[in-house]
């Protein structure tokens, strides 16, 4: 990650006599001056999103607050100008807009992020939209359910308050990741129904495995009269957005991702697949204990990588492929897999 030492060259001391409005055209001008053209075509929102945050207009709707005439004409401080200044230079230098103020909207809500966490991204909704067709289409009752590589939390939480009456564990082996995914569950009120845990698919024990499934509790919220029921522990949906990105993929990347997005949470060995390989094994060595019957295993996935994962999980493992769904790109951005009934 790409920290850095920020200079003084746009700070000053002297009494700052400039209003909102002026303010963020300033803004605008100096990211438009950006080489990155992630930054500079995007420089009016940036500004905004920039702007906001120092004055501290963080919900979304009250950033509609800077098109207020009497917003617009407040003369800014010099902490509030120099912290601004802070934050361009840091824009200017690829640092990510979502890890300088801190969130990103994901879904139907706000979550945090921070450099050890991947930034929410809105290709990853796509797998909500298709978790909600599924469970409609096939009648689903989706009462627990497995995030694997929970990083914000951001797919597990959306998924949580799209089904009340379930509940949730999110795994990550980043413990930096799990508080960031905890702060979020508290934000949201969902952290009685969720427990987010270190573990790694790629080296675990069996005895994780149990602390798995009694995690968070044996039973739905809205009922606690079937704590004894064994499909009640096992996980009725798995979720999982893994490491895809190839270590040839990586290079061309925007150095926006490169330089500052964890690179454990992005990069995957053997053409971007070994994640996909050890998650199929892990579920399919535990498949008994912890998936219930029709469970629903979804992932997002890299261009162009249905067949390969379709492979693996059709022809290896044995699970059944169901469905895939595309993105706004028009790109399959996941593929949708569930457990075979023994008959």
């Amino acid at each position: 990650m790409n920290f850095i030492h920020l200079s003084k060259r746009f700070y000053c001391n002297k009494i700052i006599n400039k209003n909102v409005l002026e303010i963020l055209k300033d803004t605008k001008e100096k990211l438009l001056k950006s080489n990155n053209e992630l930054i500079s075509n995007y420089s009016e929102l940036e500004s905004k999103l920039l702007v906001s945050h120092v004055l501290k207009i963080n919900d979304h709707n009250d950033q509609y607050q800077l098109f207020n005439k009497k917003v617009q004409s407040r003369i800014i401080s010099n902490e509030e100008y120099n912290q601004l200044q802070s934050f361009i230079e840091r824009r200017l230098n690829n640092e990510p807009i979502n890890y300088i103020i801190g969130y990103r909207y994901f879904w139907k809500n706000k979550f945090f992020c921070n450099h050890s966490t991947l930034i929410p991204r809105p290709d990853s909704e796509t797998i909500i939209e298709k978790i909600i067709e599924e469970s409609k289409e096939k009648e689903l009752k989706i009462k627990k359910i497995l995030d694997l590589g929970t990083g914000t939390g951001c797919l597990l939480l959306s998924t949580l308050n799209e089904f009340k009456d379930s509940i949730g564990v999110g795994i990550d082996k980043s413990n930096e990741a799990l508080i960031i995914a905890n702060k979020n569950a508290i934000e949201l009120s969902l952290d009685k129904r969720v427990s987010l845990l270190n573990f790694d698919w790629n080296n675990y024990d069996k005895n994780q495995i149990s602390k798995l499934l009694s995690s968070p509790s044996s039973s739905s919220p809205s009922s606690s009269s079937n704590t004894n029921n064994e499909n009640n522990e096992k996980f009725d949906l798995v979720i999982s957005n893994p490491p895809y990105i190839s270590n040839e993929e990586f290079k061309y990347l925007n150095p926006i991702v490169t330089e500052w997005e964890p690179k454990t949470a992005l990069i995957a060995d053997e053409n971007g697949l070994k994640d996909y390989k050890s998650i199929a094994s892990f579920l399919n060595e535990n498949k008994d204990s912890l998936l219930s019957d029709n469970c629903l295993i979804v992932f997002e996935i890299g261009k162009g990588q249905e067949k390969d994962i379709q492979s693996i999980m059709e022809n290896k493992y044995s699970f059944k492929y169901i469905g895939y769904k595309k993105d706004l790109n028009s790109i399959i951005r996941c593929l949708v897999f569930m457990k075979k009934v023994k008959k």
